[in-house]
């Protein structure tokens, strides 16, 4: 029964990480810069410029798809030595998930930014969880493995 209830709790907080920046509290929008136009016979250009917090969402969308397969195969896997290395497993990415957007990539340095103020916090909330439960979850294996 804790193999079930431990891995659905860990794809629904993968899957969590992956909607966190993109939809429940998306990062900064791209924005479009237009070219000077420098004379009549040369229109202006348009290019599209990335925030470091859109890769950000990118990279998190990636770490969320990596936990939810690790969760994936802790409810596949019976063997209680097999799920506490993936819950081993699960404390490092979710470190990982927590130093991107602080430490590797970063967010917008403008506090009034919506990644700022909302996928940072929720990110770093969703790994502090991750890890916790992970951890909960090593300890209860390592009991139950002992006995």
């Amino acid at each position: 029964m804790n193999r079930v209830i431990i891995s659905l709790v860990f794809i629904v907080l993968g899957l969590l990480v992956i909607l966190v920046p993109t939809y429940l509290l998306p990062v900064c929008a791209p924005m479009e810069v237009i070219s000077p136009v420098v004379n009549v016979q040369t229109p202006a250009h348009v290019t599209v410029k990335y925030m470091k917090c859109h890769w950000t969402g990118q990279a998190e969308m990636g770490i969320g798809a990596v936990i939810m397969a690790l969760g994936l195969l802790m409810l596949l896997s019976r063997s209680a030595s097999v799920r506490l290395g993936l819950s081993l497993s699960i404390i490092c990415v979710a470190l990982l998930a927590a130093a991107i957007p602080t430490v590797l990539i970063g967010v917008c340095p403008g506090e009034m930014m919506p990644c700022h103020m909302g996928t940072l916090p929720a990110l770093l909330l969703l790994s502090g969880l991750l890890v916790a439960i992970a951890l909960i979850n090593v300890l209860y294996l390592s009991r139950s493995h002992r006995q």
